[in-house]
C-alpha cells in the first residue's frame, strides 16, 4: 500500500545531512577506505563499540586457547609439571581438572556474550548504512536538475539505489568480520609462538605461503564485481522495460522475444556468478591439500625436534585453527572484493547527483504571492533557446505570454518542442540563452521552489500510485487536504465516478489505476492538480488515449476551470480542430520555433 504520508525516521535523516559517501573512490583499497570513513561519520560511537568488541573479543579467545595446555597435560599427566615459556616449570597437579574446564567455559560464556554483542551492534550499524546512504542518494538525484535524470536509465538508478546500497551494508559487514578475522588470527599465532618458538616459526612460514595464494584470488573477484554490477543492471533493466511493455507484447504475441532476452541476461549473469565460484572453490580444494601436507610435515619436524606429545597435540590444534582462520579471511576479502564496487558506484551517483543540483544551497528565493496585475503576463518567454545535451533537438528563440485567465495552447507536430516548452515554463529545464519571467522577473534556479509553489501539471501519461483514491490525491499537495477539500476537487473536475465508489475516498486504485477508465484516471489527474490551487496549469496532451465524447468532456472541463479558478493555462495539443473553440491564444510550433503566435481568432482566421 502507498504511504505518501510515510518519512524516514529522523535518525535516518539527521545521518544523512552528513556526507557519508561522496567522492569517487576507485579500486580496491579506494573502495573499502571510503566505506570504512562513511560508517566512521555515520557513528562514531558505534563503530568504536564494535572495534572494542573485536578487540576484547581476541584477548578472551587467546586466553581460552591457552587453557587447553594445562587442561591437555592435566589429563595426559595428572602429577607433571607444565613448561611455560618465560616462566618455567609450574605444577598443575593442585589444579583440579574440573576447575580448569570451568574456566574454559567461562571464558567460552564470556566470548560468546561479546560475541552476542557484537551481532547487535553490527546488525543496528548496518542498517541504519544502508538506509542512510540510500537516503542520501535517492535526496541527491530528486534534488538533481533534470537532464540528469533523462541522462541515465532509470532502473539503474533504482538497482544502484536499492541493491547497490545493500551490498555496501553487505561490505560493511565483510569488513568487520574480516577484522575479526585478523585479529583472532594473531591471537592464535601469538599463543602457538608462545606455546612453541621453533615449530610455530616454521608452521607460520607454510600459513603465510597459503594465504598468499589465496590473496590472488581478491583482485579477480573485485574485477567480477564490478562486471556483476552491470550484468545485474541489464538484468533489472530488461524486467522493467518487458513489464512496461507488456500491453505490447501481449497484442503483438511477441513475449518470446522479451523471454530470449532476459534468458540471456540470467545466462550472462549466472556466468559471472559460477566464474567467481570457480575461483573460490579451486583454491579451496588447494587450501585443504596443502593443509593437510603441512599438518603432516609439522608432526614430523615436531618429533625431531623432541617436542612432547601434549605440546604437539596444542600446536596442531593451534597450527589447524589458525590455517581455518587464514583461509576463512581471504575467503571474507574475496567477497569483499565482490561487493565493494557498489561503492564506487552509489559514491558516483550521489556525487554526480550533488554536483548536478538544481536549486544551489543558500541560493536566494521569492517568496509571498504573485502579482495580480492583469495587464502583466504571468509568464512570458524572452527569446528562449535550449537544446538536449548530444542532441539537435530542443527550441530555438521562442517569444510567447501566458497571460493569466486564458488558456494559452501550443499545438504543432511531434517533435516540434512542445513539450521542451511546457518542461522550461515548469523549471525543469534551464534555458541556454535568453529568459523565461514570472511577474515580470526572470526566472532563477533558486526562485524554482517559490514558483512551483504556484504550479499544477497534468502530464501526458496519467501518474497514479497504487493506492487509494485519497493517497493519489494529495500526495502531491503542500500539508495534505481534508476530505471535504477532496471531494470539492473532484466534484470541480467532473469526477462524478467518485461518489459511487465502494469506499469512498479509501477505495484502492490498483497499480496505475487499473480499477478507472482512462477518462477517469484523467479527472482524478485534474483534481489533484487543482488541489494545490495553482496560478499555472499545465496540460501535456490531456486527451491522448481519450475516444471523442470524453475528449470533449475533459476539454469542457479545462474551459470551466478556467473561468472557476482564473489560472492560466498551458495547455499541449497536437490537432489544431479539437481546441479551435475553447482556447484564448494559441502558438504554433514547427522545427523547435515558434512560427505564429497570438489570439486564437487571429490564428485559426489567418493561418500561415
Amino acid at each position: 500500500m502507498f504511504r505518501p504520508a510515510a518519512q524516514p525516521s529522523a535518525q535516518v535523516i539527521a545521518n544523512a545531512e552528513q556526507v557519508v559517501l561522496s567522492g569517487k573512490p576507485s579500486g580496491l583499497l579506494a573502495d573499502a577506505k571510503a566505506l570504512t570513513r562513511a560508517a566512521w561519520r555515520l557513528s562514531p560511537g558505534r563503530f568504536t563499540l564494535q572495534g572494542i568488541f573485536l578487540v576484547f573479543g581476541g584477548f578472551i579467545g587467546g586466553v581460552s586457547l591457552l587453557l587447553l595446555i594445562p587442561i591437555i597435560n592435566s589429563v595426559a599427566k595428572p602429577d607433571g609439571k607444565l613448561e611455560v615459556p618465560g616462566v618455567g616449570s609450574v605444577s598443575i597437579g593442585g589444579i583440579p581438572l574440573w576447575a580448569l574446564l570451568t574456566a574454559f567455559v567461562l571464558l567460552t560464556l564470556i566470548q560468546g556474550l561479546i560475541q552476542r554483542a557484537s551481532a547487535i551492534n553490527s546488525a543496528r550499524f548496518q542498517p541504519m548504512l544502508v538506509d542512510t546512504l540510500r537516503h542520501q542518494a535517492f535526496v541527491a538525484v530528486l534534488d538533481a536538475r533534470w537532464t540528469f535524470v533523462l541522462g541515465r536509465r532509470k532502473t539503474d538508478i533504482i538497482a544502484i539505489v536499492t541493491a547497490g546500497a545493500s551490498r555496501c551494508g553487505a561490505a560493511l559487514q565483510q569488513l568487520l568480520t574480516g577484522a575479526v578475522g585478523i585479529i583472532t588470527a594473531l591471537v592464535t599465532a601469538a599463543v602457538a609462538f608462545w606455546v612453541a618458538p621453533g615449530v610455530t616459526a616454521i608452521a607460520l612460514v607454510g600459513v603465510l605461503i597459503l594465504a598468499g595464494i589465496q590473496v590472488a584470488t581478491i583482485r579477480p573477484s573485485y574485477r567480477l564485481g564490478v562486471e556483476f554490477s552491470g550484468q545485474s543492471r541489464n538484468l533489472q533493466a530488461v524486467m522493467q522495460d518487458s513489464l512496461d511493455s507488456l500491453r505490447l507484447v501481449r497484442a503483438h504475441h511477441a513475449s518470446a522475444v522479451w523471454v530470449e532476452q532476459l534468458a540471456d541476461a540470467f545466462t550472462v549473469t549466472r556466468e559471472v556468478q559460477v566464474e567467481q565460484a570457480r575461483r573460490t572453490s579451486t583454491i579451496s580444494v588447494f587450501s585443504s591439500v596443502a593443509l593437510a601436507a603441512a599438518a603432516a610435515a609439522l608432526v614430523q619436524v615436531s618429533v625431531w625436534m623432541h617436542v612432547p606429545a601434549t605440546s604437539i597435540v596444542v600446536i596442531l590444534l593451534l597450527v589447524a585453527r589458525l590455517a581455518r582462520q587464514v583461509q576463512g579471511l581471504v575467503g571474507t576479502g574475496a567477497q569483499l572484493a565482490n561487493s565493494l564496487p557498489a561503492v564506487q558506484e552509489l559514491a558516483e551517483l550521489t556525487t554526480d547527483a550533488r554536483a548536478a543540483v538544481e536549486v544551489p544551497p543558500n541560493s536566494g528565493t521569492r517568496t509571498g504571492e504573485l502579482s495580480a496585475a492583469v495587464d502583466l503576463p504571468l509568464i512570458a518567454f524572452r527569446d528562449v533557446t535550449y537544446t538536449y545535451p548530444n542532441s539537435d533537438n530542443g527550441v530555438r528563440g521562442i517569444c510567447f505570454t501566458v497571460p493569466r485567465g486564458d488558456i494559452t495552447v501550443l499545438v504543432g507536430p511531434s517533435g516540434a518542442g512542445k513539450s521542451t516548452t511546457a518542461d522550461l515554463a515548469l523549471g525543469l529545464l534551464e534555458p541556454e540563452s535568453g529568459a523565461i519571467e514570472i511577474d515580470g522577473t526572470a526566472l532563477t534556479a533558486g526562485d524554482l521552489p517559490w514558483w512551483r509553489s504556484h504550479v499544477a501539471y497534468v502530464p501526458q501519461e496519467t501518474v497514479l500510485v497504487p493506492g487509494s483514491l485519497r493517497e493519489n490525491l494529495v500526495w502531491s499537495v503542500p500539508g495534505g487536504a481534508t476530505d471535504a477539500q477532496c471531494w470539492e476537487a473532484l466534484d470541480r473536475a467532473a469526477a462524478d465516478f467518485a461518489r459511487d465508489l465502494p469506499d469512498g475516498l479509501d477505495t484502492v486504485l490498483g497499480d496505475r489505476g487499473i480499477r478507472l477508465s482512462g477518462g477517469e484516471r484523467q479527472r482524478v489527474a485534474i483534481a489533484r492538480a487543482l488541489l494545490r490551487t495553482p496560478a499555472l496549469l499545465v496540460l501535456d496532451e490531456p486527451t491522448t488515449g481519450l475516444d471523442a465524447t470524453v475528449e470533449a468532456e475533459v476539454l469542457d472541463l479545462v474551459k470551466e476551470l478556467r473561468r472557476e479558478t482564473g489560472a492560466a493555462v498551458l495547455m499541449i495539443a497536437h490537432n489544431l480542430g479539437i481546441i479551435r473553440d475553447m482556447c484564448d491564444r494559441v502558438g504554433v510550433m514547427y522545427a523547435g520555433k515558434i512560427v505564429e503566435h497570438g489570439h486564437s481568432a487571429e490564428v485559426f482566421d489567418h493561418p500561415q
